[in-house]
């Protein structure tokens, strides 16, 4: 069993495809995200669970949540910290023997990442899930602009000077 957690609010904001998709409506926005989510993630065997958090109360979020996928609102504790209780109790869990399925937590978020990491779960950036979710929207990386570095005359006598004294005596030719 793969059982993932899912920071729901940090995807969102730092993925503008579920924005575009939901037309700028944050609550569509999560909704798309939880959609997207169960549909890849279902994908994936019978085994795979899928709980995605979000921080609020979650009054106006009317969906239900696909088969395999739950959706959790923080109320009054931040989702970062229900998180993170999950992946001690899934660890907890873990060590006692009754479960030997993995975690799988996305999110950018630091805490959240280091804690999956020290409790043996497998952690994904946000760009991993989204490139996973969303394979036609993979950022295109624009090639680095190359930078051409200027030395003074100066400096380059000097540079000469220094490679000269070192490789003196090596039996190296230098130009």
């Amino acid at each position: 069993m793969i059982y993932y957690l899912l920071d729901g609010n940090n995807i969102i904001k730092s993925t503008p495809e579920f924005l575009e998709l939901a037309n700028g409506n944050f609550i569509r926005a999560q909704y798309e995200l939880v959609v997207y989510t169960a549909k890849v993630l279902g994908g994936k065997g019978e085994g795979s669970f899928a709980t995605v958090f979000f921080d609020g109360t979650g009054l106006n979020y009317k969906f239900s949540p696909p088969k395999n996928t739950k959706v959790i609102f923080s109320k009054k504790k931040s989702a970062d910290t229900l998180i993170i209780e999950e992946i001690k109790r899934a660890y907890s869990i873990r060590i006692q023997g009754k479960d030997s399925g993995e975690v799988i937590v996305i999110s950018d978020d630091r805490e959240i990442r280091e804690c999956a990491r020290i409790f043996g779960a497998i952690s994904w950036r946000t760009n991993e899930f989204i490139a996973r979710l969303f394979p036609q929207y993979k950022k295109k990386t624009r090639p680095s602009p190359q930078i051409e570095k200027i030395i003074s005359p100066a400096h380059q006598k000097k540079i000469t000077e220094e490679l000269e004294k070192y490789y003196k005596g090596k039996n190296i030719a230098f130009p």
